[in-house]
């Protein structure tokens, strides 16, 4: 579902595999992304947000100079439509709170389970560099909300809250396991090269780029850890090597709507974060593949 600036109607798609289908933009893309979600994953719904708090997530592009074209979240826990506030900063100096500001606006969103919500910022030029935070700023209490995925692990340098009478943390340091399902879309700065796919059919990855790896964070930025082989490699460059899905900033082609269901966690003042029994699941639902 695309979600509309604040005073303009919500234009909702039919589903979400015809937003995929018919992108907006026909130059190349990136995505962005640190959490691993997925199909057939589960997720969190935080409810424990309250007016004026913020969700947020640090994203590390190739280059700087890039346009951030749209941020797409799982905003879960109820149907309802609100309103919330998109910021981007720039992340460049790496500590607990960001730098300057460099783009703010209001939006309005449908909560859903199933479906992401896209912010379109294609036309507003908003130039990132290549460390960046976005974030959600809340302007009402509890859901929907911000989901985060469920895979029991969270990249501590790159998800953070901004609490009432707290500030800025880290959200790990709050108790949250789990990366905020929060990601941006930017341009593909071009000169790079192609992985050579011609279509994402499911073969085995052909873009290797050598170095043995246990993990993606042994491999450039671009590329990831093959399981099979250990060794770096990717499947993409651009949206065109996936036959149409995404291709993630891993070099990954990512297939779906990643859309899902939610395990929802409530809490109350500044997040209620304060100590790490807060974060209590109150509603679990079994997650619907697309």
């Amino acid at each position: 579902m695309i979600a509309a600036m604040k005073g303009i109607p919500v234009a909702i798609a039919a589903s979400l595999l015809l937003v995929l289908a018919a992108p907006r933009v026909a130059h190349a893309q990136l995505v962005l992304r640190n959490d691993g979600f997925d199909n057939g994953g589960q997720v969190g719904v935080e409810a424990g947000f309250a007016a004026g708090e913020e969700a947020a997530a640090r994203l590390v592009a190739p280059s700087a100079g890039r346009t951030l074209q749209k941020v797409t979240l799982l905003f879960g826990g109820s149907a309802a439509q609100q309103d919330v506030t998109l910021h981007v900063y720039d992340d460049t100096a790496g500590t607990d709170t960001p730098g300057s500001e460099l783009f703010t606006g209001d939006f309005t969103l449908t909560g859903s389970d199933t479906a992401l919500n896209e912010i379109d910022l294609t036309g507003m030029n908003v130039t990132v560099p290549a460390q960046f935070r976005i974030s959600i700023g809340f302007q009402h209490a509890g859901v929907p909300s911000i989901a985060r995925d469920d895979d029991g692990s969270i990249d501590a340098t790159k998800n953070f809250i901004k609490a009432n009478g707290i500030g800025w943390v880290k959200s790990s340091t709050l108790g949250l396991t789990g990366d905020w399902i929060l990601r941006a879309t930017v341009s593909d700065a071009g000169g790079t090269p192609d992985a050579g796919v011609g279509g994402f059919d499911g073969a085995p990855p052909d873009g290797g780029v050598g170095g043995t790896c246990t993990g993606n964070g042994d491999c450039a930025v671009g590329s990831y850890c093959d399981p099979a082989t250990h060794a770096c490699t990717f499947d993409c460059r651009t949206a065109a090597d996936c036959g149409g899905a995404t291709c993630t900033s891993l070099g990954q082609c990512l297939a779906g709507d990643g859309g899902g269901c939610c395990q929802t966690s409530s809490s109350s003042g500044a997040l209620g974060f304060i100590g790490l029994g807060a974060l209590v699941g109150l509603l679990m639902l079994r997650r619907r593949r697309a």
